[in-house]
């Protein structure tokens, strides 16, 4: 993206703020992991750099049976995503939206013992979220699941580089 994509700026607030106050009016506890905190949310530091989410993820220690996770590049973030994904849970580890056919895991919600694979998936030198994931038993839902019930499709979809980003914020065309 070459900033900080916590930074990013969308009608007049950084999106990371947003993100953080729609999911405090959904969830009982937010904390932010990253490089600064954000008012009313606990926070925990990132303490590698450029060690990419699956490390800072294996820091965290869930108060919950469930944990949200969103990264902070999600300009069309929804909150109603949470009880979504709550309903669908069920039995499953985890429950994932897909996005042209891939799961978007930082826009996901996690069984709190999933833990335990992320620490053995960290701790066996493998540091991606897709090497966690596949000690997982996920539910996946695609787009049209997210329409369905009103929501964005592209509210899961973070931007990694600035074409993406104005793709994003764009309103969405209909036909």
């Amino acid at each position: 993206m070459g900033e900080d994509k916590s930074r990013l700026v969308l009608d007049g607030e950084a999106v990371s703020r947003r993100i953080a106050r729609d999911l405090q009016s959904a969830c009982e506890t937010v904390t932010v992991l990253g490089r600064e905190p954000i008012s009313g949310c606990k926070f925990l530091a990132d303490t590698e750099e450029y060690a990419g989410p699956l490390a800072a993820l294996s820091r965290f220690l869930p108060s919950a049976e469930f944990v949200f996770v969103a990264s902070c590049d999600l300009p069309r973030f929804d909150a109603r995503l949470i009880g979504l994904f709550c309903s669908r849970i069920e039995a499953s580890d985890a429950v994932l939206p897909t996005n042209e056919g891939r799961v978007q895991p930082l826009c996901a919600l996690y069984d709190a013992q999933s833990w335990v694979a992320l620490r053995k998936t960290v701790e066996e030198n493998r540091r991606s979220m897709m090497a966690w994931l596949d000690l997982l038993n996920c539910v996946k839902l695609n787009p049209a699941e997210l329409t369905a019930v009103g929501i964005d499709d592209r509210a899961i979809c973070g931007a990694n580089t600035p074409e993406e980003w104005q793709r994003l914020i764009k309103p969405k065309e209909t036909h």
